[in-house]
This record gives C-alpha cells, sequence and structure tokens, in this order.
C-alpha cells in the first residue's frame, strides 16, 4: 500500500507548489510510481506540470457516478488529477462526500507508491479532506509573523482531524523556506516556531534562492537545472530536505 501526503499551511505564498513538485521528481528519481492531485482551484501545480484545468478535474472525487481524469505526467507510474472550478462549489456538499473521497484516495493509494496533494490555503473542505484522507502532512513555512498564525491554524485542524476522523495522520513538520540567517527578525521567528512546535523543524531549511523561482520557470526540479554555483548549493538543499521527508515516511528507493 503507498503512502499519502498532505502539503498544507493556511498562508499562501510560502513554497507549496514549490514542494509538491519536488516531492513529487524525487520520488519518481527514485523509482517509485507518483499521483498528484491538484486540490487548489488556483491550479498551480496543474500549470508546474502543464496540465490545463478542465471541466472536470479533482472535484470529481467527492461525486457519486463521477470520475477524475488522471493526466500522464511521464507514463502509467507519474500522473496528476488537476483542479478545477468545482473545487470552489465542494464546501456545500455533505461531509459523507469526504468519505467518498477517502474511499477514492485509499484506493489509488493502492496503485501508486505516493499520493500527494496540494492544498488551497484555507480551512475548507479542500484542505480538511486531504488531511482526513492522508497518512501524513507537512506544511511549508516563511519565517514572519503571517506563517505563525497559519501554522497555529493547521496543527489545530491536525489535532481535530486526529481526534474525530483519522487518529493514524502523522505530522512530518514544517519546511523552512526563503530563509536568511542573517536577517535577525527571520532568526526570532525562527524560535517562535520552534517554541510553539519543539521538534517540529525539517533539520535542513530551504534558503532564499532565485535558482528555485528559475527552475520553477521551466517546470524543473532545481537540481535538473544548469549547474551553475547558486544553482549546485540550492539543488544540495533541496535534495537533502526531500530526503528528509521520504524517509520521515519509511519510503525506500525501489530501482
Amino acid at each position: 500500500m503507498g503512502k499519502i501526503l498532505t502539503v498544507a499551511i493556511h498562508k499562501g505564498g510560502t513554497g507549496k507548489t514549490t514542494l509538491v513538485s519536488h516531492l513529487a521528481l524525487y520520488a519518481r528519481s527514485k523509482k517509485l510510481s507518483v499521483l498528484i492531485i491538484d486540490m487548489d482551484a488556483q491550479g498551480n501545480i496543474s500549470a508546474f506540470f502543464n496540465v490545463e484545468s478542465p471541466t472536470a478535474g479533482a472535484s470529481a472525487l467527492f461525486l457519486e457516478g463521477q470520475e477524475a481524469p488522471m493526466h500522464s505526467i511521464d507514463g502509467e507510474d507519474f500522473k496528476l488529477i488537476p483542479a478545477d472550478n468545482g473545487l470552489l462549489g465542494i464546501e456545500r456538499l455533505p461531509f459523507e462526500s469526504v468519505q467518498l473521497y477517502r474511499q477514492r484516495l485509499r484506493s489509488f493509494a493502492a496503485t501508486f507508491d505516493l499520493v500527494i496533494l496540494d492544498t488551497p490555503p484555507s480551512m475548507g473542505f479542500s484542505m480538511l479532506a486531504p488531511l482526513i484522507a492522508s497518512d501524513f502532512a507537512v506544511a511549508p513555512v516563511i519565517p514572519d509573523a503571517y506563517s505563525i498564525r497559519g501554522v497555529k491554524s493547521l496543527y489545530a485542524k491536525i489535532k481535530a482531524v486526529r481526534s474525530k476522523h483519522n487518529p493514524s495522520l502523522k505530522f512530518l513538520g514544517l519546511v523552512l523556506n526563503r530563509w536568511n540567517s542573517r536577517n535577525s527578525q527571520q532568526v526570532e521567528m525562527v524560535k517562535k516556531f520552534q517554541e510553539l512546535l519543539p521538534g517540529q523543524l525539517i533539520a535542513k531549511p530551504l534558503a532564499d534562492r532565485s535558482a528555485i523561482a528559475n527552475a520553477a520557470y521551466d517546470s524543473k526540479a532545481v537540481w535538473d537545472k544548469p549547474n551553475g554555483g547558486a544553482a549546485r548549493v540550492a539543488a544540495v538543499e533541496m535534495l537533502e530536505v526531500m530526503a528528509e521527508i521520504m524517509e520521515k515516511m519509511g519510503m525506500r528507493n525501489k530501482g
């Protein structure tokens, strides 16, 4: 049985799509089969992999009698279910639809080694349902006051989901993104993260490097870009983060 991972934070602009895309590409480099589900109606991860938002997409996973289209990124072992505008209306659905969603994700995990969910920066069904269905959750954060509030909100939601719906949900930790060790305000914010969730920071922070954004522009992982000095450093940092997250999920190279 494969693993289901939700990437979530109650704040926009923290690097969720960057984290999802790199996790997926890293897992594929380890010969693991991957399904990405884009739960954010903005469709950023769909756009990263050049999948246009269709009339039907991830919202169909909540609806009896409907099938969500899977688009191949690279053969049968790397696919994506794109976002669609129907995600904007799922808040009006009965809670039973979340149970159907959970069943469908479990069936995907019987086929794929890793199912990754990219969620919106809100606390509605599009984040709640993935948390209920997942084995793991991880949160990218940037070191500012707004992210502190987002982390508090997310962790409260995770505890509620564990209590009521999914006691086995494991929080892997916070991925510190756009880190500048010379910024005293950021250093203070990291201390607050550590006080809020002791031991819950992924060991290697991701520094604020343009190489990551440049790679995303070309729909590539940062380690697949030409090897300039800054790109090499960014690649090493990203690979260390990916390896730690995969290890925390107990996932191994199939190659």
